[in-house]
């Protein structure tokens, strides 16, 4: 049981890191959008890093949850 919890705990504190690493990726990306005057595909970018963000909020309330 203990070593279940530490790989959970491990894989979603990877999950979180995994996470922020793409949405700055992503961000990159919705940069050059911008750039090439491409505002429909910036905005959905945009709303992907925003999605994204919201759901490493939600990994992390588990992980709180679990460490309670």
């Amino acid at each position: 049981m203990e070593s279940g919890m530490r790989e959970l705990e491990a894989l979603l504190e990877y999950m979180v890191k995994h996470n922020e690493d793409h949405a700055g990726e992503i961000m990159d990306l919705a940069t050059l959008a911008k750039e090439l005057d491409k505002g429909e595909a910036y905005e959905h970018l945009i709303r992907g890093v925003d999605l994204l963000k919201d759901s490493n909020e939600s990994l992390r309330m588990a992980l709180t949850a679990l460490r309670d």
